[in-house]
């Protein structure tokens, strides 16, 4: 039987969907590309923003029509969210959510020997086990996602995550190490540790923390590269960038999550640190990590954002000089602490401002691009496109183009040219 897996959404979903991949070759089924015909489809949905419910609701459709007789199973956490109305849409078997997907064989057996529909949605705000899946592999074969802990118990005031994933719940050390091992010796060079709240690993268990997570799987032969999903500012304290720095396979490429640059907006957000305590915390990874590529998320247009809040978010981010910003207009949640804020931002409003936040990140993304200009920078290739590049991306995650190495290959190259989000260079033999 053939199966494909739709995923929306974020790093951990993409995990959860390559761990049910494996789960399904070891069933027997042949995996193909979603957009063939197949016996079973999995669509792992995301609910963040209402656009993200639109798309996995649009995803589910897509499936159905695809092959009307075809099982279709839904799990992530819209289905976790809303499962009974997942299961009311037509074709859908089954709805999973962010628990049992360890189980996914087991369900789709009794959906083939039983008529009707399983809801596997169970509570999860009481859950305190982490749901060990594990994969072997990547598809991109050069780069592989690991996740080590799930949930978040932070409750910011416009999140609907914790409510769909639950309580932090933490992988063990070991766990991790044999997967980061079997990842290595399947040639995956670097690794993502991934997680709901990455910052928060090791909150349920006693004597453990991310560093010595980061510390240990720098040790594992074979991984040359370590990236970080997701942080929380208060997490870069100077000892924890210290002990970063000495871990040599950790990338300078750091993703942490801003939201606004006002300190009236993060008190509304439940964002517990204020601007000057972010840009302490930045300067924490300048003073240990050579030119780092510090990036972030905005959300533009929070309940009762005023313009001279919008204007402190835009002068704020052009003096940390981010990489890159990801800007998300505010997207109300039903259930978050947030909808219930007065003076909501006119939609126009919040995307106007978002498009204000985005030029911004254009022009800091140029000029980081343009500080690796004559430099020789270390690449991960990751592909040859149609007109025979090898691409692929140095260690602070910037996009290098250049001709003449093979995919999976470490190489060095020296950096001529900015195009786009892109640099060019040659590579340097040897």
């Amino acid at each position: 039987m053939k199966a494909a897996i739709y995923t929306l959404g974020c790093k951990v979903n993409q995990y959860d969907s390559d761990a049910m991949a494996e789960i399904l070759e070891k069933e027997g089924y042949t995996l193909v590309d979603f957009h063939e015909k197949a016996d079973v489809y999995i669509i792992n949905t995301c609910t963040v923003t209402a656009v993200a419910d639109k798309k996995s609701r649009q995803m589910i459709h897509r499936a159905h029509e695809r092959n009307p007789q075809a099982i279709l199973c839904v799990c992530g956490c819209l289905a976790q969210r809303d499962a009974q109305t997942i299961l009311e849409m037509e074709g859908v078997r089954a709805a999973i959510g962010t628990k049992n997907r360890a189980r996914i064989g087991e369900i789709l057996r009794r959906l083939q020997e039983e008529p009707g529909k399983i809801d596997a949605v169970e509570e999860i705000r009481a859950e305190r086990a982490f749901e060990r899946m594990h994969i072997s592999r990547s598809a991109e074969r050069t780069r592989a996602n690991m996740k080590i802990c799930e949930g978040c118990n932070n409750f910011c005031s416009y999140c609907i995550i914790p409510y769909a994933r639950g309580p932090v719940r933490s992988r063990p050390l070991e766990d991790i190490l044999e997967e980061a091992r079997a990842l290595a010796e399947s040639g995956v060079k670097e690794v993502v540790l991934t997680g709901i709240h990455l910052g928060s690993y090791g909150r349920d268990l006693k004597g453990i923390s991310l560093i010595d997570v980061i510390e240990a799987v720098g040790q594992v032969e074979g991984i040359f590269r370590i990236r970080l999903g997701s942080l929380e500012p208060s997490l870069l304290t100077e000892e924890f960038c210290r002990r970063a720095s000495g871990v040599k396979s950790l990338c300078p490429h750091f993703h942490v999550s801003l939201q606004s640059g006002s300190a009236g907006v993060l008190r509304r957000m439940n964002r517990h640190y204020t601007p000057e305590e972010y840009a302490g915390y930045i300067a924490n990874l300048r003073r240990y990590f050579e030119n780092p590529a510090i990036t972030t998320d905005v959300i533009a247009g929070f309940a009762g954002e005023t313009e001279e809040e919008h204007q402190e978010t835009l002068q704020f981010v052009r003096s940390i000089g981010f990489a890159k910003i990801h800007v998300f207009p505010y997207s109300e949640r039903e259930g978050t602490a947030a909808v219930k804020l007065p003076n909501p931002v006119p939609k126009a409003l919040r995307r106007s401002r978002g498009a204000e936040i985005s030029a911004a990140s254009e022009e800091m993304s140029r000029a980081y691009l343009q500080s690796f200009l004559g430099k020789t920078e270390e690449v991960l290739v990751e592909e040859i496109d149609g007109e025979n590049i090898s691409v692929g991306h140095n260690e602070r995650y910037c996009r290098v183009c250049m001709k003449g190495a093979c995919p999976n290959e470490i190489v060095r190259a020296e950096i001529e040219k900015v195009e786009g989000d892109s640099l060019f260079g040659h590579l340097i033999p040897g």
